[in-house]
């Protein structure tokens, strides 16, 4: 963690039903949130897309080539070689854990279960568990 910052986490398969992207569409909006001095946000990402699953595999140049860009270097990373060791680490140490799956699509949620029971705020879309784990001073419910 560095002190200071805000830290969201995003660490699961890369299916597109996730939308892992979702929160990089607005670039604009982004480059904002990311680089305000006063409130800096960092976001960690880190998943695997099925060996064949093409538009999950899209999803992840996607991303790479967001966070090489000049204006997010640093500010969105992307952590390679994603197993159990690194989950551990992720979920218990960001701040805020996100899940933004397109509903009613998640069946469960367990990267959020994971993040909640190491303290984690969730930012969640009303689905899968958290449409039953919210309880409005736990995260956050979309």
């Amino acid at each position: 963690q560095r002190p200071g910052v805000l830290t969201l986490g995003f660490a699961r398969r890369f299916a597109t039903y996730k939308r892992a992207t979702l929160l990089l569409r607005d670039r604009a909006r982004l480059a904002r949130l990311v680089s305000n001095p006063e409130r800096p946000v960092l976001l960690l990402f880190a998943g695997k897309a099925h060996p064949a699953d093409e538009p999950g595999k899209y999803v992840l140049r996607e991303m790479r080539q967001l966070m090489m860009s000049q204006e997010f270097m640093g500010r969105i990373i992307f952590l390679e070689d994603y197993d159990l060791q690194l989950a551990r680490s992720l979920v218990s140490g960001v701040d805020v854990w996100l899940n933004n799956p397109i509903a009613p699509l998640e069946a469960s949620g367990t990267s959020g279960i994971k993040a909640a029971i190491n303290g984690r705020l969730n930012l969640s879309i009303l689905d899968g568990w958290w449409a039953e784990g919210w309880m409005q001073d736990n995260g956050w419910g979309i």
